[in-house]
């Protein structure tokens, strides 16, 4: 399995160093692209407070709660017990974006997923945009030397876990008015 993994490392990060714009692109997807993503986010969140749409606003927080829970709980702890070192620093590799943490499982891919998966229950397309989001980045941060696609993978399980059991969580336990979770699944689709 260690061999197939890297396997498909090498041939990802073989499009690294052809080109400037190649190089610009690994770089600006997996490293600044999710400020782009925040941005769309805050605009969504800002719209449907507007609209006065509280369940899609109560929604966007908890998708974003379930997120950060991902990346900053569920990966962190992951951390604690396993250490994988990132690529560059195992094989002595050139790379395009540095990160000193280890590498299993993807921060950037566990927080997208986990992202997407909560969003999904609120604005599906949004969602899918999230999700292509999310594998574009992943695959931007195996080109820069960064992850493994194994690292990615599980970055991805373990988001859309995280996001579904999150959301199922403050469903069936989260603040109810009149007997309706704030949370149920709209209908409204990118309005």
């Amino acid at each position: 399995m260690a061999s197939i993994d890297h396997s498909f490392f090498f041939v990802l990060y073989s499009f690294a160093g052809r080109s400037h714009i190649g190089d610009f692109l690994i770089i600006f997807f997996g490293e600044y692209f999710l400020y782009i993503i925040f941005a769309i986010l805050a605009y969504f969140l800002y719209r449907a407070y507007r609209n006065k749409k509280r369940k899609e606003v109560y929604g966007y927080f908890v998708a974003l709660f379930a997120a950060l829970f991902a990346r900053f709980g569920v990966e962190n702890v992951i951390h604690f017990f396993y250490h994988r070192p990132r690529p560059f620093i195992a094989l002595h590799l050139p790379h395009l974006l540095s990160d000193m943490s280890y590498s299993f499982p993807s921060g950037h891919t566990i927080f997208m997923f986990a992202l997407a998966t909560g969003i999904f229950f609120v604005n599906r397309k949004f969602s899918y945009f999230l999700y292509a989001s999310g594998l574009v980045i992943g695959l931007a941060r195996v080109m820069g030397g960064v992850h493994y696609p194994s690292d990615i993978l599980g970055g991805a399980i373990l988001g859309i876990l995280t996001g579904y059991i999150v959301y199922k969580l403050l469903e069936r336990f989260g603040p109810k008015r009149n007997g309706i979770s704030p949370i149920r699944s709209s209908k409204k689709i990118f309005s």
